[in-house]
């Protein structure tokens, strides 16, 4: 297990406001990039958001998600993760292209924000995630907090 402070060094926090341009690039935070590398996964999210991460993470995931009994959960899962996955690599700029059917997915247009999720990075379309941030209920928090003991 990662000791408190390498744990805190690796995570990924923060909301960062960039643009995409026609093409599909954009630039990607050079202290996300310091964690999960320049060459990275990026995947379709559960909230309509693409997710980066890094290829251990990545690799982790894909194990976990092979190691499944087959079923419908699995399959969800593949579909959901596996079959929208990229490899994605920054330029010399620090830049990276998302591809089309992630862009379409996400509704990445113009205005979007990075955001780091611990150890992850999000890219959502603006609007999607003021809406999603404002929907989020005082009393869902209060019940995460408790949960965390």
């Amino acid at each position: 297990m990662l000791q408190v402070n390498e744990l805190i060094a690796n995570m990924m926090s923060g909301e960062l406001p960039y643009t995409i341009d026609a093409k599909g690039r954009m630039s990607f935070p050079q202290r996300f990039r310091e964690i999960i590398g320049d060459r990275f996964i990026l995947t379709r999210g559960v909230d309509r958001q693409l997710t980066a991460r890094s290829e251990e993470n990545w690799n982790s995931l894909v194990m976990r998600i092979y190691a499944m009994p087959e079923g419908r959960n699995k399959e969800r899962l593949k579909h959901q993760y596996i079959k929208s996955a990229a490899v994605v690599e920054t330029d010399k700029l620090g830049r990276i292209l998302v591809p089309q059917a992630l862009r379409e997915y996400a509704s990445l247009i113009k205005d979007v924000y990075v955001v780091g999720a611990m150890d992850t990075a999000e890219i959502w379309d603006k609007a999607t995630y003021e809406a999603f941030t404002q929907s989020i209920e005082p009393e869902e928090l209060y019940s995460a907090l408790e949960a965390l003991g």
